[in-house]
């Protein structure tokens, strides 16, 4: 059985609506799916999709980076308020998506926003004791400056979804007690620095994901990503590490559990 660590099931270019999805990916052999809601306005319908199914659905409740410059001083304040009583009230496991995006935001106004609304949000998940779900995009430095200096490094791990780093950082972000999240990206066909870094990951520190519906996997399905196709990036990362579909989906549930079912 398989473990989707990062999925959006609520987005709207899905062709299916969530219980469909759901179904099918059962029926693939995806006994779990981590149902990230990325900005406020989508939280309460996330957690509806989550508790009509408990045994399949794990949520993480957070502000996407990219979200972060569409709210208002006050709104992302309020959202930032509000987050603790709700990942509590709904039962998430993880603070997530949050992270840095310094492709998308280039100013260094807007990037010290970011950093202020990731370091709140850590602040919120070491109260908790909840671990996180990182996105990061060319900005690795930054992450890592901040990560280090976090005391939630010292109580529950991170995991950094769709890993975008090299080879070489591989061994920096697992000294820091953060695992690394592979999916549709290692597949393609002119993929380069995800298929190495995705063989350099120790075994312990790595989960699958398809962060449906985006990111899909070669070959390209008809329409969006979707948590049934994660199979076919077992398969593919399987192959990578010289490992069997079924000890790489054994491998990779059991670490997804660890990090996102233990608290």
């Amino acid at each position: 059985m398989l473990f989707d660590t990062h999925c959006h099931l609520d987005a709207p270019e899905h062709h299916l609506a969530p219980d469909a999805l759901l179904a099918a990916a059962d029926a693939a052999g995806v006994s779990r799916v981590l149902l990230v809601a990325v900005e406020p306005g989508h939280w309460s319908r996330c957690a509806s999709i989550a508790a009509a199914h408990p045994q399949q659905v794990r949520l993480a409740l957070g502000i996407h980076p990219q979200v972060i410059r569409d709210l208002s001083d006050d709104a992302l304040q309020d959202a930032l308020d509000a987050l603790p009583h709700l990942l509590r009230a709904h039962g998430a496991c993880a603070v997530g998506e949050i992270g840095l995006d310094f492709l998308q935001d280039r100013d260094p106004t807007l990037r010290a926003r970011q950093e202020r609304a990731l370091l709140a949000q850590l602040d919120i998940a070491a109260a908790l004791d909840l671990p996180v779900s990182l996105h990061c995009l060319k900005a690795h430095d930054a992450l890592l400056r901040l990560w280090r200096r976090h005391p939630l490094k010292q109580r529950a791990p991170g995991l950094l979804h769709a890993f975008s780093g090299s080879a070489d950082l591989v061994p920096v972000y697992a000294a820091e007690n953060l695992a690394f999240g592979f999916g549709g990206a290692t597949t393609w066909t002119n993929a380069r620095r995800a298929p190495e870094a995705c063989r350099a990951v120790p075994a312990h520190l790595l989960v699958l994901e398809t962060d449906a519906p985006y990111m899909p996997p070669h070959p390209l399905p008809d329409g969006p990503s979707r948590p049934d196709l994660l199979p076919r990036i077992a398969a593919h990362i399987a192959a990578l590490r010289g490992l069997s579909p079924e000890a790489l989906a054994a491998l990779t549930t059991a670490n997804a559990r660890r990090l996102l079912e233990s608290a």
